[in-house]
């Protein structure tokens, strides 16, 4: 069973695992993780039909597992046009090396994305190294204009 309150979820290691490791459980939860971005997408489009907008117009906001989500839906080039920014704070991104060999799969779309990320420093759920492969592996995505920034106290509520 998988328990959420084991140390390797706690300290954000599970997280960490690369391709060779993954277990069936691990692309369940990666399925998973796709069907709600195909589903956020669901849900914001018929809203921006509504009002006259466009994806360029949309700025996403997130926290936790659910900034992950909007993050990979954006690097898998789930949303039908890049969005113009994302806000997210602590983003629980799984398996942020296997998503850096998935985002060539990326929009074509040629803009911008201008992309923000707040840590709390002593997050125990997103350790140091954690974010720094998250934060190289973001660093690498075309077309995205990356900024980090960590709160020297912060934990995982702000």
């Amino acid at each position: 069973d998988f328990n959420l309150k084991s140390s390797e979820v706690v300290d954000g290691s599970f997280f960490l695992r690369d391709r060779a490791g993954f277990q069936n459980r691990d692309l369940d939860l990666l399925h998973d993780v796709e069907i709600l971005g195909r589903s956020l997408v669901e849900a914001i489009e018929p809203h921006l039909g509504e009002h006259g907008l466009d994806w360029s117009k949309v700025v996403i906001m997130g926290f936790g597992k659910g900034a992950g989500i909007a993050l990979y839906a954006s690097m898998l080039g789930l949303f039908p046009k890049q969005v113009a920014s994302m806000l997210l704070f602590s983003p629980i991104v799984l398996f942020p090396s296997f998503l850096a060999e998935k985002m060539h799969v990326k929009n074509a779309d040629s803009s911008t994305m201008k992309l923000f990320t707040i840590w709390g420093n002593r997050n125990r759920s997103t350790p140091g190294t954690y974010r720094q492969l998250l934060a190289q592996t973001l660093r690498k995505a075309k077309d995205v204009h990356f900024t980090p920034d960590t709160l020297p106290d912060g934990d995982h509520s702000f």
